[in-house]
């Protein structure tokens, strides 16, 4: 049934990587779709959802993420009929990664790019990681990424399977210009050159893909509450260093904010080494906040490494289960007005918790 499942699409595409898959997922299916019919993808990212024919349905998962998942998600789409299937690549662990590849088939499989994150499963550097995601590009296939540090190590394991490599160059200034604030032109560039290449006609394929980001929603909501005017940035789902730095800073610079902020870092405790490299993060940029707000269930180790490195210890603040109850109402009684507010480090939790209110 699997097997027949996969014979029956003539276009797979599987999307790995650190930071972006499931925006590039989304952006490939909607621009595949502007011209082909019967297109499902699979999106992995803050909350587990397939979209079919452009409507969004939301996957029940019934305890930890099983890679049993992917598999469940084609047997329905070969009784669906779908002849295009996007696949955001859901695993983490090296092994489980190539396993994916292997039950997929992809004739393209995409690297958005490569980020030091996941140290628990995927290697304690960022060189380790990338061996990780390099190890799983599959045979026979062709490879198309946006990264650049690491791309020679792309190009030698693709070789190594017969596969050849196609890097997605910068978006055109034309289309730079339509986006709207918070879409990244790589993300943009990337799935448009995942088009090109399996065949769509660009200009249908632009319009498909810029359709879908005039739907989408920005991570960046202004609440007033309470007298208070505040801004919240939703950055949960960025776990690693050099993309939350990256993606705070555009933001305040897109709000016009240039002072201090406050940040509510949820923690984890499955993800030891995140909480360590955030709270070492924010004592190195001390300056740069007015308060940290600690949640989740790792936030004493969170407070611990803060004070150990001479983290004011009146600027932590621990969330416990009462401040939860109703995380906006805890917020706007402890952020003066005009506070410019992001949440970092997990999304799973608290942190869907504090999303979900904030909606």
């Amino acid at each position: 049934m699997l097997q027949k499942s996969i014979g029956s699409m003539n276009l797979r595409i599987h999307v790995n990587g650190t930071r972006g898959k499931s925006s590039v997922t989304e952006y490939i299916a909607a621009g595949v779709a502007s011209s082909r019919p019967e297109v499902m993808a699979k999106i992995t990212g803050i909350i587990p959802s397939v979209i079919h024919n452009g409507v969004i349905q939301t996957v029940d998962r019934n305890g930890a993420a099983r890679v049993q998942e992917q598999v469940n998600i084609l047997r329905s789409a070969f009784r669906k009929k779908v002849k295009t299937m996007v696949l955001e690549c859901m695993s983490i662990a090296p092994e489980l990664q190539k396993l994916e590849g292997s039950i997929f088939q992809p004739h393209f499989y995409v690297i958005t790019n490569i980020r030091d994150d996941h140290r628990e499963e995927m290697g304690k550097d960022i060189e380790s990681q990338a061996d990780a995601i390099c190890s799983a590009i599959p045979a026979n296939c062709r490879v198309i990424t946006g990264e650049s540090k690491f791309i020679k190590k792309i190009e030698e394991k693709a070789s190594a399977g017969n596969s050849t490599v196609i890097t997605a160059g910068e978006l055109d200034e034309r289309l730079r210009e339509k986006l709207p604030w918070g879409i990244f032109p790589e993300n943009v560039a990337l799935a448009l050159t995942v088009c090109r290449e399996a065949g769509i006609d660009p200009d249908l394929a632009e319009e498909g893909i810029m359709n879908w980001i005039a739907g989408t929603k920005s991570p960046l909501t202004t609440m007033l509450y309470g007298g208070k005017k505040i801004r919240f940035l939703n950055a949960f789902a960025v776990n690693d260093i050099e993309s939350t730095e990256s993606f705070i800073g555009y933001w305040k610079e897109v709000s016009g904010h240039t002072d201090r902020i406050t940040v509510i870092l949820n923690t984890r405790a499955d993800r030891p080494v995140r909480t360590d490299l955030f709270s070492e993060w924010i004592a190195n940029n001390r300056d740069s906040f007015d308060l940290i707000i600690l949640t989740g269930n790792h936030r004493t180790r969170a407070r611990y490494k803060l004070s150990e490195s001479g983290f004011e210890k009146e600027k932590v603040i621990c969330w416990n289960s009462r401040e939860m109850r109703s995380p906006v109402k805890s917020l706007v009684s402890t952020v003066s007005d005009g506070a410019f507010v992001t949440g970092i480090g997990n999304i799973g939790g608290d942190g869907f918790h504090i999303i979900n209110e904030l909606r």
